[in-house]
């Protein structure tokens, strides 16, 4: 396909001085039936990935099982930004409902766009926000299944206000505009998928980003050649398991010629594709490409590159103007920490291997993340595993080693998402001994406990009326009589879910944890809320000094019975024993080295824990 492309330059350059915008970006879907994701600029941002199709030349937005969110980005601007495109929603059987509002367009969440149900007898209406996940303000005026409309969206950057038209002609026509704010700097435009209880779907096409309504008012196809790098975003660091990666060449509005049998253009297109290609600290390396799928690029650890590609002509000189695209990236090396402690206090975003200690895992929360919860003695940690790199089976109390992942956080709680799998379990066994806290510790010092195993002794359900009984996902306040610290029945496997809410004061375990800030005792079984009754108190039972400061402490009871002493490590593995008769005994632990530990004292068939802070 030969082109004049300095009269196409020209014309650009007249339109964008009469509208007195620009024209950021062109899409008009023209792509081989499948993925989305692969073409042009065409990034998944979330979900599963290859759900988010495109067929007949449309986007297709669906509202039900496929889950992928895509982005495109274009050239961030000052001040306001504008999209354009048709969309359309196809028959449904009957009205939208309205039950379930779903946004399926927007800048970078800002500026969303929602169907939503209809006001009198239509068939659907569409409705906006600037940030929120639900309309603010709806269109009027109902609209059909089937029928195509040209939706212009505006999003201003300066004051954060969103206003849409519905196939306008000028900007003086009808539009709705949202009065809460949400300002933010925008550089992609998103269409969503969720899995809504409608299965609707929206067929996208002919999409235009500009900075005037006249930019994005009708769509123009771009006739100047575009050529993009795929598979790969600016600056995105790789895992350091990571030995190769696969890039794409998008190319449009440019047939590539052939190769000749010797490296060189055969004339029979516009063109070829000049790559350059550089690892930091060597030399460049140039290629040329008669094809878009160019063979898998070979990566190792620690190492940033550059690849770089231009259309040239068939003699390989530059297009005028030059129409090239470049990116950078890296793979990262793992951080090498000693324990959990030294993991948690790590940078988000960067990967680390656990060496030379064994993790013990305490809890598998058997959700569809994948979740699990290890602890050594110097804290615990979240693993996220949402891709199931994990696939060997551990048991609670199975010991890990070799852990290697990327740190992050959810909600507030750090958590590492594994990169390859640990393989067999090193011990299997270990006892998880939980650490007896008060909810005043827990609300003070949570990072001191999160993810770890603890139990909050005599606290009572604020819920409890002798008939509520627990939900899943649900948020119930806990109460020592002073303090109150949420229990969550975070885990809908839990046995407990839909058995009455204890009115009785009682000792609770679970994993410390937190949602933004604020402080929770996710529950996991019945058999960890354990109703206080004073037949099993050991009367008078006192402990002190704790923490322990000269390595010796007392015990104490209001009997002279046998008292069976035991001191734990966080593990769970017993560290010291002892035994004595009488009111109370001054203990040695000098053999102790400084830590915490769980104390735990058995006399005539009851038994008290407590924390045990040795200085």
């Amino acid at each position: 396909m030969k082109k004049n492309y300095f009269f196409t330059l020209l014309l650009t350059l007249c339109i964008s001085f009469v509208s007195l915008g620009q024209v950021l970006l062109t899409e008009d879907f023209t792509y081989v039936d499948g993925s989305l994701v692969g073409n042009g600029a065409w990034k998944s941002v979330g979900g599963t990935a290859g759900d988010f199709l495109v067929a007949s030349n449309q986007a297709v937005v669906e509202h039900g099982t496929p889950s992928e969110d895509v982005e495109i980005p274009f050239t961030q601007v000052t001040g306001a930004v504008y999209a354009g495109f048709n969309f359309s929603v196809d028959d449904l059987g009957a009205p939208y409902s309205g039950t379930d509002n779903e946004y399926f367009a927007h800048f970078d969440f800002k500026a969303r766009m929602d169907v939503v149900a209809p006001s009198g007898s239509g068939d659907f209406s569409v409705g906006i926000s600037s940030g929120s996940g639900s309309a603010e303000v709806t269109w009027a005026t109902d609209l059909t299944f089937g029928t195509s409309y040209r939706a212009v969206l505006k999003y201003d950057q300066d004051t954060g206000i969103t206003q849409l038209w519905i196939n306008p002609t000028t900007s003086a026509d009808t539009s709705i505009t949202t009065s809460t704010a949400s300002v933010a700097n925008v550089s992609n435009f998103e269409l969503r998928q969720s899995d809504s209880s409608e299965n609707e779907t929206v067929r996208v096409d002919d999409l235009m980003i500009g900075q005037t309504f006249t930019d994005v008012l009708a769509f123009v196809a771009a006739t100047d050649p575009e050529l993009s790098i795929t598979g790969i975003s600016e600056n995105e660091i790789f895992s350091p398991e990571t030995t190769k990666i696969t890039a794409a060449l998008s190319i449009k509005n440019f047939t590539l010629s052939g190769d000749n049998g010797s490296g060189m253009s055969d004339g029979s297109g516009d063109g070829y594709i000049k790559t350059t290609f550089t690892k930091t600290g060597n030399p460049a390396e140039e290629t040329s490409f008669f094809t878009t799928t160019p063979p898998d690029i070979e990566v190792e650890a620690g190492a940033s590159y550059s690849l770089s590609a231009e259309l040239v002509d068939n003699s390989g000189n530059s297009l005028t103007p030059a129409i090239s695209s470049s990116i950078s990236f890296s793979v990262a090396s793992y951080n090498v920490v000693a324990d959990i402690a030294a993991l948690r206090a790590g940078s988000s975003g960067d990967f680390y291997a656990l060496t030379g200690v064994e993790v013990v895992m305490t809890y598998n929360a058997g959700n569809s993340r994948n979740q699990k919860y290890i602890q050594d003695a110097t804290g615990a940690i979240l693993i996220d595993d949402t891709s199931g790199v994990i696939t060997t089976s551990y048991n609670v109390g199975d010991g890990i080693s070799g852990l290697k992942g990327k740190l992050s956080s959810f909600g507030g709680v750090i958590q590492i998402v594994p990169q390859v799998d640990p393989g067999a379990a090193t011990s299997t066994g270990n006892t998880i001994t939980a650490q007896v806290v008060t909810i005043d510790e827990l609300n003070t010092n949570l990072n001191n406990y999160e993810s770890e195993w603890v139990t909050v002794e005599n606290v009572n359900f604020a819920e409890a009326d002798g008939t509520a009984t627990f939900a899943a996902s649900t948020n119930y306040n806990i109460s020592d009589g002073t303090n109150t610290l949420v229990f969550r029945s975070a885990f809908s496997g839990s046995d407990f879910i839909g058995s009455i809410i204890p009115s009785s004061s009682a000792s609770v375990t679970g994993l410390a944890a937190e949602y933004n800030g604020t402080s929770q005792l996710f529950g996991t079984n019945s058999a960890n809320i354990v109703l206080s009754t004073s037949k099993n108190e050991i009367l008078g039972f006192a402990t002190y000094p704790n923490p322990i400061t000269n390595k010796r402490f007392t015990i104490s009871s209001s009997n002279a019975d046998l008292k069976e002493v035991s001191i734990f490590n966080v593990l769970g593995k017993e560290v010291f024993s002892t035994s004595f008769s009488g009111l109370n005994k001054n203990i040695d632990v000098s053999a102790i080295t400084s830590g915490v530990y769980i104390l735990k004292v058995t006399e005539a068939g009851k038994t008290a824990t407590k924390k045990l802070v040795v200085r």
